[in-house]
């Protein structure tokens, strides 16, 4: 959660629809009592980023995309617009640049990539991400937030890319047409509350690009904005049928008349899945710690890491702390381009906070002239591992075949005592 002290000064920051990259462009009791009620186990079927497996056969999800394919060219630096997809408040572009002779020269803030589209295009907030397939060539994925106005079915889409380094000043119209994606979203009226954090849920809107849950929080004073920060390390978890996803905070906003508006979003599920669940509900996992404790949990955090060369993965097989927490990594499962992981804790809410922080990452590799970025935490969900009855099974996918990677457990874990669930919040499909 974005300290509330700090929104009148960033709110301008937000608005800015330039993606500036800054070095290394990287792309962020619910049951009757404090142990979790065990639920159904799992089906065979589960959803990760880009595919839904069903007895292991893999089924790509649909892609609302656009294809583009549009470029321009000045001194000797290509720029295409690869693809654009577009959802009444989200926008994502991909761009190709060929001829660059020194990536680093564009990782810093002497380049400017910026894309609008519409009349009510407010850029609440801005990402990117990028990958190099060698040398000379970057490939660039910029997306964009507009919770404050809608994006047009159809209109034009504009680009502009600058390079000072190489002297390049690229703008380009192009017309789109995205009735299809924007046409492609699910809204529920949500009637809940979190009274630990004060807010009210108040919409669930679920699309092609994912699925974003707002709320409002009422005007506060000093003493409540201090009060409340101290949950800034809190979640909510979206749980479609079997399948849990973690829904991370996009900051907020003040309305006119005081009123704090946020959100939270994840890439996944997506509209198909969300449209047609049966069961749907949030869980918010509460966690309070002050910003001074978790620097000192940090520093006193110990990690004793196994290392498995068969999956040419790292993690901790085995984590406790003083707190009371003990859990386990108690199986890995690496195929193509998926990474299954097998936790646990020692009840079942021990054991949905341990899935719910478990990220992966690539490890750096010595002499290594460009760092690789794992971006699809962002995509991971996870679900009950029918044949243990406190696993949980968290999928990540597309990682880079054989590629050298960690699993990384959240630190603040070592303070599982300081975890809460607040009610479940059912929502009716």
């Amino acid at each position: 959660m974005i300290n509330k002290k700090l929104i009148k000064t960033l709110g301008p920051v937000f608005g800015i629809m330039t993606f500036m990259l800054a070095s290394g462009i990287t792309y962020t009791s619910a049951f009757a009592d404090d142990t979790i009620a065990a639920t159904a186990p799992a089906t065979a079927t589960t959803t990760s980023a880009s595919a839904t497996y069903t007895n292991n056969t893999a089924t790509p999800l649909k892609d609302y995309s656009i294809a583009i394919n549009k470029s321009s060219e000045e001194n000797g630096i290509k720029v295409t617009v690869n693809s654009a997809l577009a959802t009444k408040h989200n926008l994502r572009v991909t761009l190709k640049i060929e001829g660059i002779t020194d990536p680093k020269a564009i990782q810093h803030n002497n380049s400017l990539f910026e894309v609008s589209y519409g009349d009510k295009d407010y850029g609440f907030g801005s990402s990117s991400s990028s990958q190099y397939p060698d040398d000379k060539t970057m490939f660039l994925t910029l997306e964009k937030n507009n919770y404050e106005g809608e994006y047009p079915e159809s209109g034009n889409l504009r680009v502009d890319v600058v390079l000072s380094n190489y002297k390049v000043n690229i703008g380009m119209d192009i017309p789109v047409d995205f009735t299809n994606s924007i046409n492609k979203v699910f809204t529920k009226n949500i009637s809940g509350t979190i009274p630990e954090l004060n807010y009210a849920l108040k919409q669930l809107d679920s699309d092609s690009m994912g699925t974003t849950i707002s709320y409002t929080e009422p005007k506060q004073n000093e003493a409540d904005i201090d009060n409340n920060n101290d949950f800034w390390d809190s979640q909510i978890l979206l749980k479609v049928d079997n399948n849990f996803y973690k829904l991370g905070s996009k900051g907020d906003s003040i309305g006119d008349d005081g009123t704090i508006i946020g959100h939270y979003t994840s890439k996944l599920p997506v509209y198909d899945t969300v449209k047609n669940g049966k069961d749907i509900s949030v869980i918010p996992i509460l966690y309070k710690v002050s910003m001074d404790d978790s620097d000192m949990i940090s520093d006193s955090s110990n990690k004793n890491i196994t290392n498995d060369s068969a999956n040419n993965l790292s993690y901790e097989k085995e984590f406790s702390s003083s707190s009371g927490l003990k859990g386990t990594i108690y199986n890995v499962e690496r195929n193509d381009n998926s990474v299954k992981v097998y936790c646990k804790g020692q009840s079942e809410l021990e054991s949905l906070i341990i899935a719910s922080n478990i990220s992966l990452n690539y490890n750096h590799v010595k002499g290594q002239k460009y760092t690789t970025i794992y971006n699809y935490n962002k995509f991971a969900n996870f679900y009950k591992d029918p044949k243990d009855s406190l696993g949980y099974i968290v999928e990540f996918d597309n990682v880079e075949k054989d590629k050298a990677a960690a699993l990384n457990i959240s630190y603040m874990l070592k303070e599982i005592s300081t975890y809460k669930m607040s009610d479940e919040i059912k929502i009716s499909n």
